[in-house]
């Protein structure tokens, strides 16, 4: 897919109701995923978090984390509520199921800003998201909105930016 394709196809992620669930790539919000999740991530699973996601069951969300975002686009996700992850295929398209630490190293990672393109991935330690053009980022976090949202290059620190292997860059 082209880089053009891979951003058109995060920006139609914003057409859902999305929420910010750490281990997920797409996943429709069910007891079944949230309890999977408690038992992976406990710490982070707290109370607060369960019954906010909870409350979220049966009403049309999607889960995602930072680098799940990512991978689930890659990875072929459609919003198809009635498949496990939201029609995405867990390590299809050799895209491999990594960390954003070692996923930006998996691209050509550079510290200059003034080459980045549409499609590439923006990086600071523990976080990922994608730069879209016009100076914005499509990212999942659970600040601000708290599930896959836009914000400005500027709002955050990025370290690192770098071109997917899998993306065709144009432009």
């Amino acid at each position: 897919m082209t880089n053009k394709e891979f951003v058109e196809k995060l920006l139609n992620v914003l057409n859902y109701k999305t929420v910010y669930m750490w281990g997920t790539f797409g996943s429709p919000v069910t007891d079944k995923i949230l309890n999977e999740k408690i038992k992976q991530y406990p710490t982070w699973y707290n109370s607060t978090r369960q019954t906010l996601l909870r409350g979220l069951i049966g009403k049309g969300y999607f889960g995602f984390d930072c680098i799940g975002l990512i991978k689930g686009i890659l990875w072929g996700w459609n919003a198809d509520p009635s498949k496990y992850h939201g029609g995405a295929v867990y390590k299809s398209n050799n895209v491999p199921d990594v960390s954003a630490n070692i996923f930006i190293e998996k691209c050509t990672p550079t510290t200059n800003f003034n080459t980045i393109l549409p499609g590439e991935a923006v990086w600071l330690p523990g976080h990922i998201g994608i730069y879209i053009g016009d100076g914005k980022v499509i990212e999942s976090s659970p600040a601000w909105k708290n599930g896959v949202q836009i914000t400005l290059l500027k709002d955050r620190r990025w370290l690192k930016h770098g071109k997917l292997p899998w993306i065709k860059y144009e432009g």
